[in-house]
């Protein structure tokens, strides 16, 4: 059972008042009973020996009852004569006619100790009057005198003195119960009421207020912990709100980042890096080889939790994509190192780019070494002497004269594409599709010609918003496409229509048709399905992503079906 702070202090009140209750009763019990015996057995000696001298000075015709009950009425006390056999010869408090019936008192206590010691005392209870005295003896000669008075006086004097401590004892714990209630009203309530505040304050209602009551140092209790928690909550929301901002930063970092405990094991990390990774689930709580399945990526997370510098890795997730992993400690203020922060760089963007540089060079150089080594073998062989034969200096002349057109179309197609690339914003104007496509099929009349090609055009009159210069650039390229790569005699279907708000340009030719595993990489540059082919048309490789880069830039798109044997269709769709 748990008592309250007022019940606890009326409880020990009380507790205090009992053991001093029972100390003044052992007191009036014993010691101040003890010491008022012994003041009358002191009176009772000073009157003794002055009875002893009246009566010396008695007159002799009295008798020693007569004696005795003078000095009773004169000292207020029992006067006792006792012969030295023991029988009484007088007392005050028996008449003369009755002193034969009393008993013997040689073997009271106080007269053997007055025979030995010439005074003696005993307190008793009397069988002679019932009631108990204190007797006190002194030998004379030739009897003993006693003198003996009751002690009803001392036993009514302590009763007094009982019913006074009662009383007191009463006012007491009258008062201590009102002090208990004083205690509640002015402490304990409070307490309680601070109490339960302090219980809402560290369940997190930091908004709680304590009430400011009770006395001055409850209430300056009341004011600090109110004050201790406007500053914690001002505390809380600061750390809140930092927090709040360090997540709204990781979130919006497009690099993944990861921080990892002590342990080694993720604590934090922000979406970026569930992009990176291409998956959903929680990864806090796994390490980097659960989540990499990389070695050197533990390896590098170990090492620099054991203290060693900071490290850059380059690994492969197992999306195929190339990260860089930037490892650095974090350090407490003691300089130990707390965490670690992985910050992850997407390079497979980078690296594609540094692949299809590579790629882009190694091609250009290819085609440029192939005319240039023609060229010049050519010149060579004219310089040494076959300039001079009118057989064959007119053919060689003819060759050198045909790669150098082939390197004049190679770096005009690299120009243009290099102008597209260049990410240069398209101009809208109002164009008319008939028009152009009119102007591309007259500019190659002589060719279409010479394939003795037949060309069909559905195209009702319609004008969009495009840039006049890209549309025709990529319809330049998908024609000759389809004049060199058709058959002789063959056909080439162009049609035109609007739907939806879209342009929808075709351009069919009946040629060899593309292989269905070449269409996805019929639009990157050099890419040719037929080397050989290409080569005799005179075509550069890049006419097709030419086409794509010019449509694309103007946020359309580009498709192809085609057919082995039967051809293949080029499909513009341009938004107006």
């Amino acid at each position: 059972m748990t008592f309250r702070l007022h019940s606890r202090l009326v409880l020990w009140n009380l507790l205090i008042i009992g053991l001093i209750s029972s100390i003044l009763a052992y007191f009036l019990t014993f010691s101040l009973r003890e010491h008022l015996e012994k003041q009358v057995e002191i009176q009772l000696l000073h009157e003794s020996a002055v009875s002893a001298a009246y009566l010396a000075n008695a007159a002799p015709a009295k008798s020693l009852d007569d004696q005795a009950d003078e000095l009773g009425r004169l000292l207020d006390v029992r006067v006792t004569l006792i012969a030295p056999d023991g029988n009484v010869l007088g007392d005050s408090e028996v008449s003369a006619s009755q002193l034969s019936s009393l008993e013997n008192h040689r073997s009271r206590p106080e007269v053997l100790q007055a025979l030995q010691e010439g005074t003696g005392s005993a307190i008793r209870w009397s069988s002679t009057l019932n009631v108990e005295f204190i007797y006190v003896a002194r030998r004379l000669d030739p009897y003993f005198l006693r003198l003996a008075m009751p002690l009803s006086e001392v036993d009514a004097l302590i009763r007094d003195l009982r019913s006074q401590l009662a009383l007191a004892i009463f006012l007491a714990v009258g008062l201590t119960v009102v002090f208990g209630y004083v205690v509640r009203g002015l402490i304990s309530r409070p307490l309680r009421e601070i109490a339960a505040a302090s219980k809402k304050l560290a369940s997190g209602n930091l908004e709680q207020r304590l009430p400011i009551t009770g006395d001055e140092e409850i209430a300056a209790l009341g004011t600090s912990l109110n004050t201790m928690a406007q500053n914690l909550s001002a505390k809380i929301h600061e750390l809140s709100d930092g927090k709040q901002r360090l997540e709204l930063i990781l979130e919006a970092m497009g690099q993944g980042v990861m921080v990892l405990d002590r342990s080694g094991r993720v604590s934090l990390t922000n979406s970026s890096i569930l992009d990176v990774l291409g998956i959903d689930r929680e990864l806090t709580g796994r390490t980097p080889l659960e989540v990499f399945r990389r070695p050197e990526l533990e390896n590098a997370v170990r090492a620099v939790l054991a203290g060693e510098p900071g490290q850059v890795l380059e690994i492969i997730a197992g999306t195929g994509r190339v990260l860089q992993a930037n490892v650095a400690p974090v350090r407490s203020v003691l300089g130990e190192v707390d965490s670690v922060v992985v910050v992850f760089h997407d390079l497979t963007d980078i690296r594609r780019t540094e692949r299809m540089r590579r790629d882009f060079i190694a091609n250009v150089s290819h085609e440029f070494k192939t005319p240039l080594t023609s060229i010049r073998g050519y010149a060579e062989t004219l310089l040494s002497g076959a300039k001079d034969d009118p057989k064959i200096a007119p053919d060689f002349l003819r060759t050198i004269e045909r790669n150098a057109e082939h390197l004049e179309a190679l770096v005009s197609d690299l120009l243009t594409l290099a102008r597209l690339e260049a990410e240069v914003p398209a101009t809208r104007e109002q164009v008319d599709v008939k028009s152009v496509i009119d102007e591309q099929i007259s500019s190659r009349t002589s060719a279409i010609t010479e394939r003795d090609i037949r060309v069909t055009v559905a195209c009702p009159p319609i004008e969009v918003q495009a840039d006049r210069s890209r549309l025709s650039t990529a319809l330049s390229n998908l024609i000759d496409n389809a004049i060199h790569y058709n058959k002789a005699g063959g056909e080439i279907r162009i049609s035109a229509e609007m739907q939806n708000g879209t342009l929808n340009l075709s351009v069919a030719d009946t040629g060899y048709g593309i292989p269905s595993e070449e269409l996805p990489r019929i639009f990157e540059r050099f890419y040719r399905v037929d080397k050989a082919r290409a080569r005799e048309s005179g075509g550069t490789g890049l006419g097709l992503s030419i086409v794509k880069h010019a449509i694309e830039s103007q946020g359309g798109a580009i498709n192809v079906t085609s057919r082995i044997g039967a051809g293949s269709t080029f499909t513009i769709r341009l938004p107006t």
